[in-house]
């Protein structure tokens, strides 16, 4: 309803031609993004995504995972946490040479588990390392979805996107930057 809303409204004083989608050969971004994902549940969480559009075509994931992962305490104690992540592809629809409107639909997964303090795991390769404790997912736990919503695309400048998107199970918007302004 409220993408049908902002392209009626839009596009009534709009002077340009109304839905036209040979704009859209010209947009190709690649963008980062962050806002809430697991809406609507119990596992609703800070996350942070990326997203890529070409030809007016819109995919994005984002996602949190467990809190307390790669802490660095170690101990006899277990925490609770939680793991939620979105996907999301749509069509851009341009309302104006500035402005595009998305529907989305995609797949959504939440689920809780534990995350064990007493374990401390080390991976290594020849340029770094990284800690993490084992974590496993509490049977039963897992919440799986279908993903819908829409999303609205700000050009200001050609060479970045402004986008914020509005779903089920996450909301979030992010910064792209448009990669046919670097020819």
């Amino acid at each position: 309803v409220l993408c049908i809303a902002v392209l009626l409204t839009t596009t009534v004083g709009s002077n340009a031609q109304w839905l036209d989608f040979a704009n859209n050969k010209d947009h190709g971004s690649i963008g980062f993004n962050i806002g809430q994902v697991g809406t609507g549940t119990h596992y609703k969480t800070l996350g942070f995504g990326a997203s890529i559009e070409a030809w007016g075509v819109y995919i994005d994931f984002i996602g949190a995972g467990p809190e307390h992962k790669f802490d660095n305490h170690v101990g006899e104690y277990t925490w609770e946490d939680s793991v939620s992540w979105a996907l999301n592809i749509g069509y851009q629809i341009p309302v104006l040479p500035w402005l595009r409107v998305m529907p989305l639909f995609g797949y959504s997964q939440t689920n809780n588990g534990l995350t064990y303090s007493n374990t401390l795991n080390i991976e290594t390769n020849e340029n770094s390392s990284s800690l993490y404790h084992d974590y496993k997912v509490i049977s039963g736990s897992r919440k799986h979805s279908f993903n819908f919503g829409c999303g609205i695309v700000i050009q200001p400048i050609e060479y970045f996107n402004i986008y914020a998107v509005y779903s089920r199970r996450a909301i979030y918007g992010g910064i792209s930057l448009n990669l046919h302004s670097l020819k």
